[in-house]
């Protein structure tokens, strides 16, 4: 895999973002996506357009459009690339507590997880130099991991207290 350059798009999908260009992406991606927070933010299409795109400097990126953004996506990329900027931290969905999802699926998914990082960093190891997108695709692969452990964890917290009031 070494050597191989993603586009926009693949980078967009495969690998951990700055900070800007996951904004952009939850932003445009899909197409209407900030239109519909303008609207519900009361925003000018036009300003907010210039504030998310990375590559025109007339206007910045502020923390609130940032926080509209989010809150209107839930976006992941948002999330990783924050937790990217801090370098040691992570984040998690909490689970619904509706939900009463089966643990095996969780721990069989925990495990698909898991193979995804190896699989990933193996191919990244191939040639034993790690190129700046095959990080970026090992870290989203380890964040998705490390979310997934939180989410199993959450469960189990809350079987634990509905199964054994006292």
């Amino acid at each position: 895999m070494s050597k191989q350059k993603y586009t926009a798009a693949q980078r967009a999908e495969n690998c951990v973002l700055d900070l800007e260009a996951a904004v952009y992406q939850a932003a445009m991606k899909p197409r209407g996506t900030l239109g519909g927070i303008c609207e519900t933010f009361g925003l000018t299409y036009n300003t907010a357009v210039l504030q998310v795109n990375p590559k025109r400097t007339c206007h910045t990126l502020s923390p609130l459009l940032i926080e509209q953004v989010l809150s209107a996506t839930q976006s992941s990329l948002i999330m990783d690339a924050v937790c990217r900027a801090h370098g040691n931290a992570g984040w998690f969905l909490l689970p619904d507590e509706n939900n009463q999802c089966d643990e095996m699926v969780d721990i069989a998914l925990l495990g698909q997880k898991f193979a995804d990082l190896n699989s990933t960093s193996l191919d990244a190891y191939a040639d034993k130099v790690i190129e700046p997108d095959e990080y970026a695709s090992m870290q989203k692969d380890g964040y998705a991991l490390i979310s997934h452990i939180q989410t199993i964890l959450k469960n189990a917290e809350r079987n634990m207290e509905r199964n054994n009031d006292r």
